[in-house]
């Protein structure tokens, strides 16, 4: 609207020319020249200045909810997570979409803004045209260069692979007095790469040059109407000077059509891994540019004093059963172990009770019904070790405090930890990347660690000591009963069965028999070793 080719500035200076052609001093009009001159470096700095910082700020807004949306307590639908991190890293296309729409808007309201300056529809109806010609031209076009670039993309892979295959037989017998004959192919295979190529930039020229075409247009028809006396010189000014500029307006038009199938696909994508939420939601006290955040609140614990399972099933995402109607009591202080052949049902139990699968039957947290699992058995409330654990690429300290403010010493002792610990270096040493460092037993009492520091009210304990040799695995079961820990594990060792107060056999997923290692080896003690 303002600078040199500004549609304001154009409007002054036709009506500064008139005045002068009667022989009028137009003072205000100069000044109101002046400002108009004066005004697009001032608005573009300040645009230089909020531009980039929204750009950004989408961007932080999208990848936030991505994340916030991964780490909820409620489980999203398993997908890789190269696939999260490359859909929250694409997140440039909304800003830049939204951006289109800011430019559409603008000149929708710049064409409106000159028709009622100039007084006439006519003036507006110029610029609106250029927008919906380009519009119109980008949607019938959009699929004819997408059918060219397909196609020219298609030929240069024939004309590669045709390459290759001549490169790889003119070493044989076969094709070395065949030389011309390859040639001509080679020819004939190129040609079709160079023509689709010449079509596909055909096509794009055209597109990109109809909002150009439109413009000129415009500015003819703006000058056409003066010489017709349809309007004054400062109204052909005006419009001349506003169609000049939607050149980008046109493009933008167009791209605001051929543009949206892709953004929504990335934005209903995208808004699935975040949890379902506004991308652009912003919670509470969260600080883009410094990076702060509240501290989380902490969650609520319910003591445990007996855990009831009716009929209970462990459902995977793919819909098969890890195990069915398991019937057991745990209580307060308990070691229940869970014995069974590889595939029985172990981890599944355990998982479900984990509330990182899900499950079918009644679970009681002391005889009051576990509605969501996903919610009640979180962290803290519930400890994890899986079978094959994860520590970080940090220190010691990291990976058993994960930034809380939690005991060391302690849960690293009853984890038989310590000695290590003290022969790496203390607490401070590097375990090396994803714990590259250490052994796997090692790895395992991290991972225990970890979990005994949050003191939660249940341990789940897959398989933690089969790694371990048997004085320490022994040393590591006495610990977690001194610690009056309630512990519900899987394992095949006898030296953890004999300490166990029950032991649960799996069969198939099925629960086959339930009591104590000494009246449940006589049959079963091929499932230990």
């Amino acid at each position: 609207m303002v600078g040199a080719q500004g549609a304001v500035t154009g409007l002054l200076w036709g009506h500064i020319v008139v005045e002068l052609q009667q022989g009028n001093t137009p003072s205000l009009l100069t000044v109101g020249l002046v400002l108009s001159l004066l005004a697009a470096p001032l608005m573009l700095a300040d645009a230089f200045y909020r531009y980039p910082r929204w750009w950004v700020e989408v961007l932080l807004r999208t990848r936030m909810s991505v994340l916030r949306g991964q780490t909820q307590q409620h489980r999203l639908p398993r997908t890789p997570a190269g696939e999260v991190v490359g859909r929250a890293m694409d997140g440039d296309r909304l800003p830049r979409y939204a951006d289109r729409w800011v430019d559409f808007v603008n000149g929708m309201i710049v064409a409106a803004f000159t028709a009622l300056v100039a007084g006439t529809w006519v003036a507006g109806a110029v610029l609106v045209t250029v927008l919906v010609t380009s519009a119109l031209a980008s949607a019938v076009g959009r699929p004819i260069a997408g059918r060219s670039a397909a196609a020219a993309s298609a030929a240069r892979a024939r004309f590669g692979r045709a390459l290759v295959s001549a490169l790889e037989s003119v070493r044989t017998v076969k094709l070395a007095s065949a030389t011309p004959e390859v040639h001509a192919h080679l020819l004939t295979v190129d040609g079709g790469r160079v023509n689709a190529a010449v079509k596909e930039h055909r096509v794009q020229a055209f597109l990109d040059g109809v909002p150009m075409l439109m413009v000129q247009c415009g500015v003819v028809a703006a000058w056409a109407i003066y010489y017709l006396e349809g309007w004054g010189l400062a109204t052909a000014l005006l419009v001349a000077n506003a169609v000049a500029g939607f050149d980008w307006f046109g493009r933008v038009a167009g791209m605001v059509v051929t543009e949206a199938p892709g953004v929504r696909a990335w934005q209903k994508e995208t808004a699935r891994f975040a949890g379902g939420a506004d991308l652009m939601h912003l919670p509470e006290g969260v600080d883009l540019v410094t990076g702060a955040a509240p501290a989380p609140l902490p969650a609520p614990r319910v003591r445990l004093r007996s855990l009831t399972l009716e009929g209970f099933s462990a459902l995977h995402d793919d819909g098969t059963i890890g195990v069915s109607d398991v019937d057991l009591e745990v209580r307060a202080g308990e070691l229940v172990l869970l014995v069974g052949q590889v595939g029985s049902g172990k981890s599944s139990l355990l998982a479900a009770l984990a509330g990182l699968i899900e499950h079918r039957g009644g679970l009681r947290w002391n005889e009051i019904p576990v509605d969501d699992a996903q919610e009640f058995l979180r962290p803290g409330q519930v400890a994890h070790v899986a079978q094959v654990p994860r520590v970080l690429s940090g220190t010691f300290a990291d990976n058993v405090l994960l930034g809380h403010d939690r005991p060391f010493e302690q849960p690293v002792d009853d984890a038989r930890l310590s000695v290590d610990i003290g022969e790496a270096g203390g607490r401070d040493s590097l375990v090396g990347h994803r714990g590259v460092r250490l052994s796997g037993g090692q790895v395992q009492r991290l991972a225990l660690a970890r979990a005994l520091a949050t003191e939660s009210e249940l341990l789940l304990a897959d398989d933690v000591s089969s790694a371990l040799d048997a004085t320490t695995e022994i040393e590591l079961w006495q610990a977690l009963r001194g610690r009056g820990a309630t512990v519900i594990g899987a394992t095949a060792k006898q030296a953890a069965l004999a300490r166990a107060d029950r032991v649960v056999v799996l069969v198939d997923g099925e629960v086959a028999a339930v009591g104590t290692w000494r009246e449940l080896a006589p049959r079963w003690r091929h499932l230990a070793g």
